[in-house]
């Protein structure tokens, strides 16, 4: 059933856009009351463990609930649910064909200025820097978006997925005092599946290039997580340094690769649950 709701979700999530239906700001709310209640003042893993356990309990004990109704179908569908709720929230495709095709067009401003907005690219011209900043941020938002969320939902299911994603946005944004513990257990959930993720480039790219900075950063600890996806993003891409500037190239190289990369994972997948 995993490889299943794996698949229809992908599939879902690159050929179509409903991103703005994934709303997380009664995640923002449930902070809100947390903040403003007496246990403000409790210790940040108490916070954290408040903060996380209500709606974890809720999926988990749903997901448990459906268990073998209408012979698994509840429980699928609930699943693709759960698992197309936690991607993104923003679709990766969409957004960076958006700023593709304004680039293509010549409206460099605005295409810098949606690349910044959608993903945080603080560069200003139409430089071989921006397109290199605009490729290390698709490779970094392809994890986090998509291959942290499914790693996470393989081990763990609809529980695992829903954990991650909210370590994510309490990383990114916490109305209690959390952020600094949620990013230390946000980069220890990432250790194991960016190194899945950058060895699965080896096989979608240029191998070589790519097992080298692989076997250089791969037993280092959490802090090179993100050395490690770039570095060997880029490694796999190996596009030719004249191409590097002109616009979309690199960028379309790297969205072809991660469509590579996501094939293979549901290919590895699904040999093992056939084996297992």
């Amino acid at each position: 059933m995993t490889f299943i709701i794996t698949l229809i979700s992908l599939v879902i999530e690159r050929f179509f856009y409903w991103g703005n239906l994934r709303q997380w700001r009664w995640f923002l709310r449930y902070q809100r009351w947390l903040s403003q209640s007496r246990i403000n003042h409790w210790p940040s893993y108490v916070l954290l463990i408040l903060c996380l356990l209500p709606p974890l309990l809720v999926v988990g004990f749903i997901n448990f609930l459906l268990n073998g109704w209408l012979y698994g179908i509840l429980k699928l569908l609930f699943g693709i649910a759960i698992f197309m709720y936690c991607l993104g929230p923003y679709n990766l495709w969409v957004q960076v064909y958006a700023c593709i095709h304004e680039l293509q067009k010549g409206d460099t401003y605005l295409a810098i200025e949606h690349a910044n907005t959608a993903f945080k690219i603080n560069v200003a011209d139409n430089s071989e820097a921006f397109h290199q900043a605009f490729v290390r941020a698709i490779f970094l938002a392809a994890h986090q978006r998509i291959f942290g969320v499914l790693f996470w939902f393989v081990i763990l299911g609809p529980v695992g997925a829903v954990f991650y994603r909210m370590i994510a946005l309490l990383n990114e944004e916490s109305l209690l005092n959390v952020s600094v513990l949620s990013g230390k257990i946000h980069r220890l959930l990432d250790w194991i599946p960016v190194r899945i993720f950058t060895f699965i480039f080896a096989l979608g790219g240029h191998f070589t290039e790519v097992f080298v900075r692989f076997k250089k950063n791969a037993l280092k600890g959490p802090a090179v997580n993100e050395t490690l996806l770039v570095e060997c993003g880029i490694a796999a891409l190996d596009v030719p340094d004249d191409l590097v500037s002109k616009e979309g190239v690199v960028e379309k190289e790297a969205l072809a690769l991660l469509d590579r990369v996501f094939v293979m994972s549901l290919v590895i997948l699904a040999v093992l649950v056939l084996l297992l």
